[in-house]
């Protein structure tokens, strides 16, 4: 089945294929995995978009540090001198949103009502509900 849809609506439905890997049921599970590898090559740029550089990881968690210290003047300073890297991560930012609202059309393996394990929740299956048939 070909499901066009957003980016982020993508990785909502990820998510809620991850989010019921664990339920038995050997079809079921089959098709779930399926699906998870599909979508992961898929959208694999995604993940690549929002990484973060080495560089802004590290000020992040000196960032961190000095905010566990309470030391709110030393943040802003550090801020405020690494103004250029926390602005690129802003707009990196920026740009995967507007990549995450782009629409695409992904092949994906239905998964039969026959096959839901007896023990899926109402709020599993809204989370997978586009791929159900």
């Amino acid at each position: 089945m070909k499901i066009k849809m957003k980016n982020g609506e993508f990785v909502e439905l990820f998510n809620g294929l991850a989010a019921v890997q664990q339920l038995k049921g050997v079809k079921f599970g089959l098709l779930v995995s399926k699906n998870v590898r599909i979508i992961q090559e898929e959208l694999d740029y995604l993940e690549e978009a929002s990484k973060p550089t080495q560089e802004f990881v590290d000020l992040s968690v000196k960032i961190n540090q000095l905010m566990n210290e309470k030391k709110q003047d030393e943040v802003k300073a550090v801020e405020e001198e690494n103004s250029t890297l926390v602005q690129e991560r802003k707009d990196q930012l920026a740009e995967l949103e507007k990549l995450m609202q782009e629409e695409v059309e992904i092949e994906l393996l239905p998964i039969p009502e026959n096959c839901l394990p007896a023990d899926i929740s109402g709020e599993q299956i809204i989370n997978i509900d586009k791929i159900i048939e």
